[in-house]
């Protein structure tokens, strides 16, 4: 498998992972948008330790994909600027504007207050 092939098969794995609500899917969209935007998304690196070896190796294709090929990972998918822009509003939470905001169930990390 060439190098690119295996960058975006990474990329499409994690994709799907990111869509769904669990401490693996926080982990997979802070993978993917830190390649996509790393000013504004970072890894914890201790994060990678919530994936299964499947997925970790998954990262880690991702990481080196984007390091070696010096490709940003929404060039190598169809409609991957739009899938990019999903995970970002999605997982804005981990923006690192936000991260150092307390997780609480009103406002989620967000540190919006509703009024009504």
């Amino acid at each position: 498998m060439t190098a690119e092939k295996e960058y975006s098969t990474a990329i499409l794995k994690l994709a799907a992972l990111a869509q769904g609500d669990t401490g693996g899917s926080r982990v997979a969209a802070q993978v993917l948008l830190s390649a996509y935007n790393g000013n504004d998304f970072q890894l914890n690196i201790v994060d990678l330790c919530n994936l299964d070896r499947g997925y970790y190796q998954a990262a880690l294709a991702v990481i080196r994909g984007r390091v070696e090929l010096g490709t940003e990972p929404q060039n190598l998918l169809e409609d991957g600027d739009r899938l990019f822009r999903e995970l970002w509003k999605r997982w804005e939470r981990y923006h690192v504007a936000n991260r150092g905001l307390p997780d609480c169930s009103l406002c989620h990390g967000s540190g919006l207050i509703y009024e009504d």
